[in-house]
């Protein structure tokens, strides 16, 4: 069986440190504010190398319409279910309505649906 990722990476020394809840938000805050992740903050900082190229992350934005993503989702299927109890025409719109906003969100995304 093959190991896991972290399990086969060249950094296997482990370092504890303890720090007061000011520092640990302030070290959150500038690491968050390079873009890179806790650890490659600290190990550059105490090492005195370079900070690299901030990490791609998504926007808040994305995030959200990557909720909205799914959620329409769920209401297609809530729909879909329903359409025997409700008015057939009313469902068809909503459900075209639904699938309009789909592709948005997918444009929104960069994505293709």
């Amino acid at each position: 069986m093959a190991e896991s990722g972290s399990e086969t990476r060249q950094r296997s020394k482990r370092r504890s440190v303890r720090f007061t809840p000011l520092e640990d938000a302030l070290i959150c805050a500038k690491a968050n504010a390079a873009g890179v992740p806790i650890a490659t903050y600290l190990r550059c900082t105490a090492l005195g190398f370079p900070i690299p190229r901030a990490a791609r992350r998504p926007t808040s934005s994305h995030k959200d319409v990557a909720l909205l993503l799914g959620r329409i989702g769920q209401l297609a299927t809530a729909f879909r279910s329903a359409a025997e109890l409700a008015d057939g025409q009313a469902v068809e719109t909503a459900l075209r309505d639904l699938s309009e906003l789909r592709l948005l969100c997918f444009t929104a995304l960069g994505r293709k649906p």
